[in-house]
C-alpha cells in the first residue's frame, strides 16, 4: 500500500512538472488570444423582417445577371405580364457571399404594362471584395 502512495505522489509531481509555459516560481504566463483570419465582408447589414413572396408568379421574373456594379453591387433581369392589366412588382434581392451569408439587399418596383416584358435591375451601394450571388427570396405583386 505505501508502494502505490508513493506512486501517486511521484505521478503528480512529474504532471505538474509538465505544465507547458511558467517560469521558476510557477507562474504561467498569460498568452495573448489570437484572433482569427478575417473574413471579408462579414458584417452584414439589418435585413427586412417580412419578405413577400408568391411562387406563383416568379416564373415571370427572371435574373440575366449578378454582378458587381461602381460602387456596389447588382442584380438584373426582365419582367413580364401575361395578363390583360397592368401589373407592379416588388423584387427583393439579397447579396450573399458564396456561403450564403447575406451582407446587403436591394429591393425594386416593376410596372409592367399588360401583355409586355419590361427589364428591371436592383443595386446597392457596398463595399464587396469577392464574388457574390444574388438570390430572390421575395418577388409579389403590389396593389
Amino acid at each position: 500500500m505505501v508502494k502505490a502512495s508513493v506512486l501517486v505522489i511521484l505521478a503528480s509531481a512529474l504532471a505538474a512538472g509538465c505544465s507547458s509555459g511558467g517560469d521558476a516560481t510557477g507562474n504561467t504566463p498569460e498568452k495573448s488570444p489570437t484572433s482569427a483570419p478575417a473574413a471579408e465582408n462579414i458584417a452584414a447589414k439589418a435585413l427586412p423582417k417580412k419578405i413577400t413572396n408568391d411562387p406563383d408568379i416568379r416564373g415571370n421574373i427572371v435574373q440575366t445577371a449578378c454582378a458587381a456594379v461602381p460602387g456596389g453591387w447588382g442584380a438584373k433581369g426582365t419582367a413580364t405580364n401575361p395578363g390583360a392589366k397592368p401589373i407592379t412588382y416588388k423584387i427583393v434581392v439579397y447579396f450573399t457571399t458564396t456561403k450564403a451569408t447575406t451582407l446587403d439587399y436591394a429591393q425594386t418596383l416593376v410596372k409592367v404594362p399588360a401583355g409586355k416584358t419590361v427589364d428591371w435591375s436592383a443595386t446597392k451601394h457596398f463595399e464587396a471584395k469577392q464574388q457574390l450571388l444574388c438570390p430572390m427570396p421575395g418577388i409579389s405583386v403590389v396593389a
